[in-house]
């Protein structure tokens, strides 16, 4: 009663805590916002393609430009992003790349030609890696073991949702705005996303190394990070995994479409569906590792689920039984076994590295991008206009790539290590 006799002036009012808790929802909310600015980049402007080329006047296939341009940020920006976190901490570093990605999105958006367009979405790229990157790294820097499993399968359930409506929320805003607005849309999500940063967000990484800029011992971090055998591997493992995954996005619409004969509409529901399989997937992996199932138990399960898949995916597509109602479901128990397999390869990783988290996120992350990159040219390539052939050779061959280098490399790697 004391206090409510003082002036105003004396009273102490309590402040609201506004930091984001990291064993809380709203955290890994956050920290899937970070991961999914990538997909959103990507997707939501390919509805725009056709617009965005007459409004600049060039052709749609030069506009497909801005996603090649973007990717060639993205994949230099965990490079550059991902060491300098490790000098400056996560925080200055999240800052700065959204702020970047933000910026970049009013450039896009007022952009008159296509060159001012490409300039622009390059930066817009470097800064999408900061939170595809440093993601990862603020879960390595809290957790460990199978509650790491637990945040990276929940980060990534939450984070398939962007690739899901990505298109067609870009289909919406391109129709009630124009092709400007989506890069507005993205814009605005940036500048949410550093407010998120800036108020509630605190720094994660704890053992700062003032000397991880400098070259020598910049190479020697990513020497250390490349001669680690069980890092390396599990890099790889995840890498050859989104290869496979990749494989189907790239090849999805050429099969479903093209050889099988379905509407533009029946193909978003189908695509979906796998979307869906994905955060089944994560989701199915974050509450076994919470009962704490071990990360090789389910690792085996979805490399050998995922092979499985893919081989009987081959044998269905040479034979008269190829179609969706035969397909779809092998795709979409191929890429539920991604909600296992991703998560699980990151920690394993990630665990080795505890003071190089950002430098080795940075591999995880560009490594990854470099085996869809290759999957992707490969199927539009290999694709012979009227089979799923190539998509499901290609998926095959990544996935069995995947489940060689887990038990050749990283099994035998662990049990050289082991007490």
């Amino acid at each position: 009663m004391e206090a409510l006799t003082q002036p105003l002036s004396a009273v102490t009012l309590p402040r609201p805590n506004m930091r984001l808790r990291p064993e809380s929802l709203a955290y890994i909310v956050f920290l899937s916002a970070l991961g999914g600015i990538t997909p959103l980049s990507i997707d939501m402007g390919l509805p725009a393609l056709a617009a965005m080329g007459k409004s600049l006047q060039v052709t749609p296939a030069a506009a497909g430009l801005t996603l090649s341009f973007f990717l060639g940020g993205f994949a230099m920006g965990p490079v550059i992003l991902g060491p300098l976190s490790d000098r400056f901490g996560r925080r200055p570093v999240l800052l700065s790349g959204i702020s970047l990605f933000a910026l970049a999105g009013i450039g896009c958006t007022l952009a008159a030609s296509l060159p001012a367009l490409l300039f622009w979405r390059l930066p817009e790229g470097v800064g999408a890696g900061a939170g595809a990157t440093l993601s990862l790294a603020i879960v390595r820097d809290l957790f460990d073991g199978a509650t790491a499993r637990v945040r990276l399968s929940y980060v990534g359930t939450v984070g398939t949702v962007a690739p899901m409506i990505a298109p067609t929320l870009g289909a919406v805003v391109l129709a009630f705005a124009g092709w400007r607005s989506i890069y507005g849309f993205l814009a605005l999500a940036g500048f949410l996303l550093v407010a998120a940063i800036a108020v509630g967000f605190s720094e994660t990484h704890r053992g700062i190394d003032a000397t991880a800029l400098q070259p020598r011992r910049l190479l020697e971090n990513y020497a250390r990070i490349f001669r680690n055998p069980v890092t390396l591997g599990y890099t790889l493992v995840g890498a050859l995994s989104f290869g496979c995954m990749f494989s189907y996005i790239t090849s999805s619409p050429l099969v479903m479409i093209g050889v099988l004969g379905v509407s533009p509409t029946f193909y978003g529901l189908t695509f979906a569906a796998t979307a869906l399989g994905i955060m089944s997937g994560g989701f199915i992996n974050g509450r076994l590792s919470r009962r704490r199932v071990p990360a090789n138990t389910l690792l085996t399960l979805g490399l050998t689920l995922s092979l499985t898949a893919a081989v009987l995916l081959v044998i269905v597509t040479h034979t008269t039984l190829a179609s969706v109602t035969t397909i779809l479901p092998l795709l979409v128990l191929n890429t539920f076994c991604s909600g296992f397999i991703a998560p699980n390869a990151a920690q394993g990783a990630l665990h080795p590295m505890p003071d190089i988290a950002g430098a080795a996120s940075a591999v995880l992350t560009s490594t990854r991008m470099m085996a869809g990159a290759i999957a992707g040219l490969l199927a539009a390539w290999l694709f012979d206009g009227h089979s799923a052939h190539a998509m499901a050779e290609l998926m095959t061959l990544f996935s069995a790539a995947s489940f060689a280098v887990y038990f050749g490399i990283v099994r035998r790697a662990e049990r050289s290590v082991a007490p």
